[in-house]
């Protein structure tokens, strides 16, 4: 399995849980669940695939070069490319959760709940 797919998993687990609302300021409690999921469906336009794409490039790139400008070892820039992509996918995951995460507050807060977290 890809260290990258073992990195997301692990950002992912940690943020399973949904936002909370105060039912008795929003304005159509009932309906919460349903637009919740609503609401994480559009949510899922953003994807996991490019941000931790860019992430692992960006990434992967500067710690390439500064491996091999201040590393000792032959492939010090191939070491610091490999742990500089890794890196940078695993923050695009956790950058890309936070997005989703943001656009169903909103969402949910557009259709007139109150979202305390």
């Amino acid at each position: 399995m890809k260290p990258t797919i073992i990195i997301a998993a692990l950002l992912l687990a940690g943020c399973a849980s949904g936002p909370i609302i105060d039912p008795k300021a929003s304005k159509t409690p009932e309906n919460f669940y349903l637009d919740q999921m609503e609401c994480e469906r559009i949510s899922q336009n953003v994807s996991y695939g490019s941000e931790m794409a860019k992430g692992a490039l960006i990434n992967g790139i500067l710690s390439g070069i500064m491996g091999a400008a201040i590393g000792q070892a032959p492939n010090a820039g191939a070491v610091g490319a490999a742990s500089g992509a890794i890196v940078g996918a695993g923050k695009g995951a956790y950058d890309t959760n936070s997005r989703r995460g943001k656009i169903v507050t909103k969402c949910l807060q557009g259709r007139g709940y109150s979202v305390l977290e």
